[in-house]
């Protein structure tokens, strides 16, 4: 006799903390491939941001999504709905109104779990030159100054001076710059430098550590963190 084979369907709510991480991922890469479980991972298409973070939900099933913005948005036509996680597609609904939104091809989907796979060996505790905690106020602040002022580049500083992040155009300093005193002293003399177009991080405190290649931030409200990769300039 052959065996009898049976879908789980499982509908469930997803928090607003998902939906928020979700957000900021689709602002990371569009595409998505999510496996079963609380844990997701994403890359930017240049491989320069790896996102990991932990849901405060599970999900049920592994997919890929193409457009991972579109989704959101879809669901946000809705108050609250269910999401039904089907085999080829999830049913957004509430009430008397439901979307079907297809999973994309898995094969089209960029995958970050081989990179992130890779990091504990593409950026070590003895590669870190500098650690400190950037406040989500000083993020926004930073973040508003290099927009408003058109600075491309987020330097991290060290010196006599002490430890200094510095929004600021490397090629051009008559732009001026905008300057966070970070410390009075700095473990060693360096500048390392990151595009601010790649600092598509969660507002929120983070726990930084900067390396000559790689800059981690790991927020320390939320199970998220971030590797970015800096510039040679």
């Amino acid at each position: 006799m052959s065996p009898v084979v049976f879908f789980l369907r499982i509908i469930m709510k997803l928090s607003q903390e998902t939906i928020r991480i979700l957000k900021n991922f689709s602002e990371v890469n569009t595409t998505i491939l999510i496996r079963r479980g609380n844990n997701i991972v994403t890359v930017d298409a240049s491989k320069r941001i790896l996102a990991d973070a932990k849901l405060p939900d599970n999900i049920p099933n592994d997919f890929a999504i193409h457009d991972l913005n579109s989704l959101l948005t879809v669901s946000s036509l809705f108050d609250n709905p269910d999401f039904d996680f089907k085999t080829d597609k999830v049913v957004i609904k509430n009430n008397h109104r439901s979307v079907n939104y297809c999973y994309a091809d898995p094969s089209v989907v960029q995958d970050a779990a081989p990179l992130r796979q890779k990091i504990p060996n593409m950026f070590t505790d003895d590669s870190v030159v500098q650690k400190f905690t950037l406040t989500e106020e000083d993020l926004k602040s930073l973040r508003q100054a290099a927009t408003v002022m058109h600075l491309p580049y987020i330097s991290f500083i060290g010196d006599s001076s002490g430890v200094r992040v510095v929004a600021q155009d490397i090629s051009n300093d008559t732009l001026g710059n905008f300057t966070l005193q970070i410390a009075d002293a700095a473990e060693g003399k360096f500048q390392h430098n990151l595009l601010l177009d790649n600092l598509r991080v969660l507002p929120g405190t983070y726990d930084v550590s900067v390396s000559p290649k790689i800059t981690h931030f790991q927020n320390k409200n939320t199970p998220l963190e971030y590797w970015i990769v800096m510039e040679s300039v």
